[in-house]
């Protein structure tokens, strides 16, 4: 009898489990504000005859280098339209890739390849060189873009992601932060941070193939449309002549997104504007908000790096595995990696004895090299249209496009200022400062000394905390060398219920009041009212995501109960972070304009030996020491 019981129970057991396993991302998902659940897209399908899609074909030759080879197979298979990923699935259902890491090739479902990239996901959860401010590492987590807020705009992926501005000159622009971003849905990829989560079949549909495969995307289909329900999302190009021209992805179609971290929204190179597409096609009906002030001032483009004008491709450097691409074992702020064991580095095309051209400097060049690194003196000035830093508090009105922006309060762009210089092995803090020590020994180097100090922390022991906390991580690992980083600090509203020593809870803005108003408080209390902020300040996302987040911040645990005081603006104030963060720098990389020995060793040197961790007589030696 007891067996004939078991046995009805067992199998209920075994059917609820297989209905959650079944069911188990819809689930998640409805835990969800309703508009920031996936749901399906209707994009524009375009259909041609044979005839026009032969006149397109011969309008690409024309217009673009580059063998288009999908114009035949299109063709052969008779299609006519592009329908989105499904059309691509017909044929490339699965891909061979090489392990990034072994360099054997194997065979992976192309789908699933991309919707597990950290372009699909926009976090990933390794981590194996970020360290919180509580000593540990900050590994097994789920962080990127998609749970940082965005230095650009000033505000989130999770809330701000498709946005219409209507200006005061009546005019519609389209803003947020999934126009950098290769899915279609009204809202960030969610439930991807979520344990067990399959991304949906409806999430796949939404996905654009076209803006990093096809040579001849339209970027000004890329703005917002409100959708049938009211929602909006971001457009995207499916024309059968964006279809015709898939090719490997190539600077020029990497930098629609890039470029906008690089150079920014402004600077445009007159010698090949190809590489500034999203600068040149905004819109047509709601262009895109153009924002001043580049993060990095480093442009990819020919008058500013060597390998653009080169011709060489980011894959070139940037190994990929299948749409798992390498941003390099080094980072301070890039924290979402794909592959971040694997290394991006000079020495993969040059030497470690690369200087050659000059017998005579050509030794004491080369001396330098395992010490310093090629950026350091190969970065001699940042692009005019550059952060230093940003000021979300303060904001100017622009006549043209008719639109409160920002103020960047500082712009430097010279070496000793705008761009400094640090010990660096590789491995970054939870806010951006490079983490190193000195190779000499002495321990007089520090990489954190805050140069804004909140009130609240004012008998912090700072100092006592390095030696404890992470002096002992700037020395172990890798050894460190001198790299240039960008100068960069953000004053933005802070909800200073959850802050500690080192920085809190960002507020995000809602964009398009702080764009029409100009008043950051009130941008601030209309984003807080968006569905998802009173859900972040909630018990799922503080059992999962913030407390854990918090620690990496040192302090204690995220408090749910602030959310109130935040929304009233009564524990709020816009500030500094702590410390001036140092963003790793490596493109806009030149040959002509090189520093010389005497920027770094004449009496005005752009190094400040003392403070890289130096004696006072040893500085006085290195700063007159000049060499052949």
């Amino acid at each position: 009898m007891k067996h004939h019981r078991i046995m009805p129970i067992t199998f209920a057991v075994l059917a609820v489990a297989f209905v959650v396993f079944t069911l188990w991302s819809d689930l998640i998902n409805l835990m969800m504000p309703g508009d920031s659940r996936p749901r399906r897209i209707a994009f524009a399908v375009e259909r041609v005859t044979p005839g026009q899609a032969a006149a397109i074909a011969k309008t690409l030759q024309e217009r673009y280098r580059g063998d288009f080879k999908h114009i035949d197979r299109l063709k052969q298979a008779g299609i006519l339209s592009y329908e989105g990923p499904s059309t691509c699935l017909k044929c490339h259902e699965t891909i061979m890739v090489k392990d990034a890491t072994t360099g054997t090739e194997k065979k992976v479902s192309l789908i699933n390849n991309l919707t597990s990239s950290v372009h699909y996901r926009f976090f990933s959860s390794r981590h194996p060189n970020v360290y919180g401010f509580n000593g540990r590492l900050a590994d097994d987590f789920p962080m990127g873009k998609i749970d940082r807020p965005c230095p650009k705009p000033g505000s989130f992926a999770m809330t701000a992601w498709a946005e219409l501005v209507v200006t005061k000159n009546g005019d519609t622009l389209s803003e947020g932060c999934g126009q950098c971003h290769v899915g279609g849905q009204p809202q960030a990829p969610l439930g991807e941070i979520m344990p067990g989560y399959m991304t949906l079949n409806l999430e796949k549909d939404a996905v654009d193939c076209l803006i990093c495969h096809a040579a001849a995307y339209d970027m000004n289909r890329k703005q917002v449309v409100r959708d049938a329900s009211g929602l909006l999302h971001w457009d995207q190009d499916r024309s059968m002549m964006a279809a015709m021209s898939v090719t490997r992805t190539t600077s020029q179609t990497c930098l629609r997104c890039h470029q906008h971290n690089f150079g920014g929204d402004i600077y445009v190179d007159s010698l090949d504007p190809s590489f500034m597409q999203s600068m040149r096609q905004t819109g047509h009906e709601r262009p895109r908000v153009l924002h001043p002030g580049s993060k990095r001032g480093t442009p990819y483009s020919p008058s500013w790096d060597v390998h653009a004008e080169a011709g060489l491709s980011c894959t070139d450097c940037h190994t990929s595995e299948g749409h798992w691409i390498a941003k390099g074992t080094h980072t301070t702020t890039m924290m979402a990696n794909d592959l971040p064991d694997v290394e991006v580095t000079c020495e993969k095309c040059h030497s470690a004895t690369p200087h050659t051209s000059d017998p005579e400097t050509a030794e004491y060049l080369n001396s330098h090299v395992e010490k310093i690194a090629c950026q350091t003196c190969h970065i001699p000035s940042l692009q005019a249209d550059n952060a230093t830093y940003r000021d979300f508090s303060r904001t100017v009105y622009e006549k043209d496009p008719g639109i409160f922006v920002y103020t960047d309060s500082l712009k430097e762009t010279q070496p000793g200022r705008g761009i400094v210089y640090r010990w660096w092995n590789g491995d970054g803090t939870f806010l951006g400062n490079p983490i190193g020590d000195n190779p000499n020994g002495k321990n007089l180097y520090r990489f954190y000394d805050p140069t804004h100090v909140w009130p609240e922390f004012t008998n912090f022991d700072y100092a006592g905390w390095y030696e404890k906390v992470m002096r002992p991580i700037a020395k172990r690992g890798r050894p460190s060398k001198l790299y240039a980083m960008k100068l960069f600090n953000g004053k933005q509203h802070i909800d200073l219920q959850n802050i500690g020593p080192f920085g809190g809870m960002y507020l995000p803005y809602n964009l398009p009041t702080y764009y029409r108003t100009g008043n950051p408080g009130l941008a601030a209390q209309k984003e807080l009212e968006k569905s998802m902020m009173p859900m972040m300040y909630g018990w799922m996302f503080k059992v999962y995501l913030m407390d854990k987040f918090m620690e990496f911040m040192d302090v204690d645990s995220w408090k749910t109960s602030a959310y109130q005081g935040a929304h009233d603006l009564k524990t709020v104030e816009a500030r500094w972070i702590p410390q001036d963060a140092s963003l790793e720098i490596s493109h806009s990389i030149r040959r002509k304009g090189a520093l010389t020995c005497a920027n770094c060793h004449g009496p005005n040197s752009v190094l400040d030996w003392k403070a890289l961790g130096y004696t006072g007589d040893e500085a006085t030696v290195l700063r007159v020491e000049l060499r052949p």
